[in-house]
């Protein structure tokens, strides 16, 4: 098949997908061409215009280039110009390339900026499928937007209610445009049974399961000698969303001569001043690393107790199956996606999402190595029977070809 491929992501899972997806579709013999905006350039170590064809790169430079640098790092606004007309002419002309090198079939990532693509409402009469990893929750969960308006108002004190206030104006006119582009979509897929529900409620449009995978060869159980430490593993940011305070206050529950330690993994930039705190507070040792490379990832993974998995309603959750694939045990909420990717008792342990529940299930892994180490084992064996790129790819080639032929 020739396939064009659409991503405008800054580094992290959802352009890693991309790029493994990409990567394996190309090893499957397809022709793959990726089309993107100018706006992240550094896709990190995750970029498939090494291996495509035929590589685009559309400007996206509003107001003659002057939010450039701004863009680039993530910064959009004035949101009420940058997201709507500037950006909708740039995937007006990517529609314009795309139908005229006649794809058999293009496959469409999440835009950072917007959610759904505006480009699936340009390519009328394309075999489209867009690969929704979980529409945008800002619109649809109240937790989320109550922190985004409080992130907006940590701006300076004017600066901060400007933004809110623009925020206010901006947000149905983004989530109407986010559902008219997803309404656009030849197919929806989608990386969970959860997904799929989210995908039902806030479009009401029917979606294919594609699940995620990872690298069962870089993500590896470590040799035999080398002993697990006493501590919990957990990454990510928002640090609100991501549950790292419930699992502070869950360690803080376990009695002094059996606490784990807490390690946690984030991105450069984030702000861990307020865990830290909690966590002294509570007695709780925490260590803190940024921007760890992906050796140094896999590596913490053999080394923890366990991997705890936190985050509310997370539509898949690649850390659990990262870390089942090194032989560590997940604990994660019994909600989202986790309910799919973590068999209960079996590859790692669903709690309630409260401290107490989550305590109980670590002090369990810490007193029992036995148990704690054949829960190891059993998920390495899930991950490369169910959770590889590989499979990924071969599920989402057999829904292009599907959509091509109709």
């Amino acid at each position: 098949m020739r396939i064009a491929i659409y991503e405008n992501l800054p580094p992290g899972g959802a352009q890693r997908t991309s790029y493994e997806i990409g990567r394996e579709l190309i090893r499957l013999g397809n022709r793959v061409d990726l089309f993107r905006l100018s706006t992240y350039p550094d896709k990190g170590p995750f970029d498939l215009a090494s291996q495509a064809e035929y590589v685009h790169v559309a400007q996206f430079d509003p107001l003659f280039g002057a939010l450039r640098s701004r863009i680039r790092s993530g910064h959009f606004a004035p949101r009420s110009f940058t997201l709507f007309g500037p950006l909708q002419a740039v995937h007006r002309r990517l529609g314009e390339l795309i139908k005229s090198r006649g794809y058999d079939a293009v496959l469409l990532h999440p835009d950072a900026m917007t959610g759904a693509p505006y480009l699936l409402a340009f390519l009328e009469g394309v075999p489209t499928v867009y690969y929704c990893q979980e529409p945008p929750r800002i619109s649809t969960e109240q937790t989320v937007l109550d922190q985004h308006r409080r992130n907006l108002r940590r701006s300076p004190a004017i600066i901060g209610r400007v933004r809110v206030l623009e925020d206010i104006a901006i947000l149905g006119r983004i989530a109407r445009a986010d559902l008219h582009n997803a309404r656009m979509a030849r197919v929806i897929a989608v990386n969970s049974i959860y997904s799929r529900e989210r995908v039902w409620a806030a479009y009401k449009r029917n979606a294919t399961v594609c699940y995620l995978g990872i690298d069962a060869d870089r993500f590896t159980p470590g040799a035999e000698h080398i002993g697990r430490r006493r501590e919990v593993l957990s990454f990510g940011a928002p640090m609100e969303a991501k549950g790292h305070d419930l699992i502070v206050d869950a360690l803080g529950l376990m009695p002094p001569e059996r606490r784990l330690g807490f390690r946690v993994v984030l991105p450069q930039t984030a702000d861990s001043a307020r865990l830290e705190a909690l966590a002294r507070a509570g007695g709780v040792v925490i260590e803190v690393e940024r921007g760890l490379p992906e050796a140094d990832i896999v590596e913490r993974y053999r080394c923890a107790l366990a991997t705890v998995a936190a985050g509310r309603l997370e539509p898949f959750g690649l850390t659990a199956i990262e870390s089942m694939a090194c032989g560590t045990p997940v604990v994660a909420l019994r909600e989202g996606g986790f309910r799919e990717s973590v068999l209960d008792g079996e590859t790692g342990i669903l709690v309630e999402p409260d401290a107490v529940s989550m305590a109980a299930a670590l002090d369990r892994l810490a007193g029992d190595p036995a148990f704690s180490a054949r829960m190891g084992q059993a998920g390495r064996k899930d991950v490369v029977a169910r959770w590889t790129w590989t499979r990924t790819a071969t599920q989402m080639e057999a829904i292009l070809q599907n959509v091509a032929r109709h």
